[in-house]
């Protein structure tokens, strides 16, 4: 009988094929008995027949005289077909069964080199109904095709792999999500544990997402809506990290939305500058220097904006100019006109500008050192000079309320410096008084002298006793106490 390979996933089909063997038992049940008179007329009548002879009379006929039948030789040969025919069966079905508890009926269902699991249960139909006519020689070269064509199956397994993981790949490039799942899951089914195919796989199954994805980024785009594209496209690139054409799109979005940052950057400069507001304009041009520092429009909005800032900083510097010289603070206007000149060394007003302003500072100096210390007027080159700072005027009519104040001043310090002051001087009548470049008084008690204001030595002399030195000052705002000049000391 054909073996019957289990349950399983065959069962139907199995079931199917045992039914059909079931139906094909009686014809070869008949054959079988056929065959059991026919040994038992070879065999065992002719004994029979001898033990009859001597209760007949008859002849017993000999062993020469009785032939096998020819329909009992043919009997014999088919039954050894059909059990060959019934192995190969039981080969067949278990192929099937390991086709497809490997996964068959979906990797195999598409065929390869010509084959596929359809065409091996094609032979295996054939091969039944061979069976099914009694024709047992032809029904097991038909069953040897079947196992012939699930061998081709089963061994080309690695083939069909290689063949949809790149089927598989090509089409996920091509954002072909149908074929792309089903290759993969081919894949899948051919080696359940690979990770190409299961990575492939889910690839597949999030391409639908990552379509929507890039196709709201596409419309995005198209509407200008640059911000909401690299968006968009930003999250199918996180829902597909190896998609190419979300990650050309996103660069390409990207370098848009740096184009605009750019230009938007460049016109603002140049709006700010038409407005002289020269610190907005810096502010965007270093926006746009930062996005391409090669541009060429970045080095001409410098350049302006360095000619308006140093055009703009000497307006501020000529407008604090004028009010430094309006106070009449000269040292002050001569810094700030080395600044200006700093700026643009060409500047006119400032080279002109500073020759007056340091004539007049150093004019102010000069009359602010004899006004802070009117006793160098007692000294006759420092009275000179004094006096002939009185004379001094300004070419350009520039000196102001202070240098006429100043000069006021200066001119009553020299009219006191040259006013003499009495002073009294004292001594024993035995020392020689003399003050120093102004005369010789010689010996006295006391004595009234003229003195101008200022600082005064007076050096007294004696015969037998040590030189003294006496300075004193003489004041015009002080009462002058009397100087005493005497020699007290014997020389031993």
């Amino acid at each position: 009988m054909p073996l019957n390979p289990g349950s399983g996933p065959t069962d139907s089909f199995a079931r199917r094929t045992s039914a059909r063997r079931q139906s094909r038992l009686m014809p070869a049940l008949a054959i079988g008995v056929l065959s059991a008179l026919a040994l038992f007329v070879l065999w065992f009548l002719p004994d029979y027949m001898a033990s009859q002879k001597g209760r007949t009379g008859l002849p017993t006929p000999t062993p020469e005289a009785v032939q096998p039948a020819p329909a009992a030789t043919a009997s014999v040969e088919n039954e050894s077909e059909r059990a060959e025919a019934e192995r190969l069966h039981t080969e067949a079905l278990r192929r099937l069964a390991r086709l497809e508890n490997e996964g068959g009926r979906i990797w195999a269902a598409e065929p390869m080199a010509g084959v596929s699991i359809a065409d091996a249960e094609e032979a295996l139909r054939m091969a039944n109904a061979a069976h099914d006519r009694r024709q047992f020689g032809e029904a097991g070269r038909l069953f040897q095709n079947a196992i012939a064509v699930f061998d081709q199956l089963l061994t080309g397994k690695s083939e069909r792999l290689r063949l949809a993981l790149s089927q598989g790949h090509a089409a996920l490039d091509a954002q072909d999500t149908a074929s792309a799942t089903r290759h993969f899951e081919i894949a899948t089914a051919l080696a359940p544990g690979d990770p190409a195919a299961t990575d492939g796989l889910a690839r597949a199954r999030r391409l639908p997402d990552v379509l929507v994805k890039i196709e709201l980024g596409r419309t995005a785009e198209a509407a200008g809506d640059f911000e909401r594209a690299r968006s968009s496209y930003r999250d199918a690139l996180t829902l597909e990290p190896s998609s190419e054409v979300a990650r050309e799109s996103l660069s390409r979005v990207e370098r848009q939305i740096t184009a605009n940052a750019y230009r938007g950057a460049i016109s603002e400069a140049f709006s700010q500058l038409d407005k002289g507001d020269l610190r907005a304009a810096q502010t965007a041009l270093d926006r746009a220097q930062r996005i391409d520092p090669k541009a060429p429009e970045v080095a001409e909005i410098r350049q302006r904006l360095q000619s308006a800032s140093k055009t703009v900083a000497l307006q501020r510097l000529r407008i604090q100019i004028d009010g430094l010289e309006r106070q009449e603070r000269w040292a002050d206007a001569v810094k700030s006109y080395d600044q200006a000149l700093s700026l643009d060394p060409a500047a006119a007003f400032a080279s002109t500008g500073r020759q007056r302003a340091q004539f007049l500072s150093t004019l102010h100096a000069a009359m602010d050192s004899y006004i802070a210390q009117p006793e160098r007027l007692s000294s006759s080159d420092p009275l000179a000079h004094a006096k002939s700072l009185l004379t001094v005027e300004d070419p350009a009519g520039a000196g102001g309320q202070e240098l006429a104040a100043k000069k006021k001043r200066l001119a009553e310090l020299i009219a006191l410096a040259q006013t003499p002051i009495p002073v009294m001087l004292r001594s024993d009548r035995n020392t020689q008084v003399t003050i120093n470049r102004v005369a010789k008084l010689g010996a006295f008690e006391a004595r009234h002298v003229e003195l101008p204001p200022g600082k005064y030595v007076a050096v007294g002399s004696r015969a037998g006793y040590r030189d003294v030195r006496v300075s004193f000052e003489v004041s015009a705002n002080a009462a002058n106490q009397p100087v005493i000049v005497q020699c007290t000391e014997p020389i031993q």
